[in-house]
């Protein structure tokens, strides 16, 4: 019985020595670096929507009036500065002779947004498709709009700013002498919610 004993402890001690050693080998968690957190105003993976109001303004053609829309868009970041999402807008405006102009474009959008302090410039470029309604007429074509805004991040979920861009809306039909392209400048304000 002695002996087991003897083993026993011997056993214990050993498997004591041991053990103390791999703690030592160990870092104490306090003694190890930690991680550096840097805060950035857009991170991948963040999300925002976008909802805004714009007065357009006719360039081409010239019997509409000046017009009005509102937008709401969805984006997510790739990178901090590059985003890319999609908006849908619904445009209105008279003409001269007292007729109405009716839009619904679709568009993706591809994003670069630049950050100072607390303001952001996002520099973008959408592409799609617009319902286009005219008296009894219907179109189905393409919209082209290039964009730029300035906003301010009064909280880190709420930035609110204004854009201003171009829609360029071409109709192309069979008979070419009726293709036109039609050319709507919008500038307005938005408020963004960024998750």
């Amino acid at each position: 019985m002695k002996r087991i004993c003897a083993l026993l402890l011997c056993f214990c001690v050993s498997f004591s020595i041991l053990t103390a050693q791999d703690l030592q080998s160990e870092t104490p968690a306090e003694q190890q670096e930690p991680e550096e957190f840097v805060y950035k105003m857009n991170q991948k993976g963040d999300w925002f929507v976008c909802l805004g109001g714009s007065i357009n303004i006719p360039i081409k053609p010239e019997n509409l009036r000046i017009g009005m829309d509102l937008n709401l868009g969805f984006y997510t970041f790739l990178t901090e500065n590059f985003a890319i999402g999609g908006d849908g807008n619904a445009t209105y405006a008279l003409t001269i002779g007292d007729n109405i102009y009716f839009s619904v474009p679709l568009m993706a959008r591809a994003m670069y947004q630049f950050s100072v302090n607390n303001f952001e410039i996002p520099v973008s470029l959408g592409a799609g498709v617009a319902i286009q309604t005219y008296i009894e007429r219907y179109y189905f074509g393409l919209i082209i709009n290039p964009e730029i805004g300035a906003y301010y991040r009064f909280r880190t979920d709420w930035s609110a700013g204004i854009h201003c861009g171009v829609n360029i809306l071409p109709q192309w039909y069979e008979n070419k002498e009726y293709n036109r392209t039609g050319y709507i400048m919008d500038t307005g304000v938005s408020v963004r919610y960024h998750f």
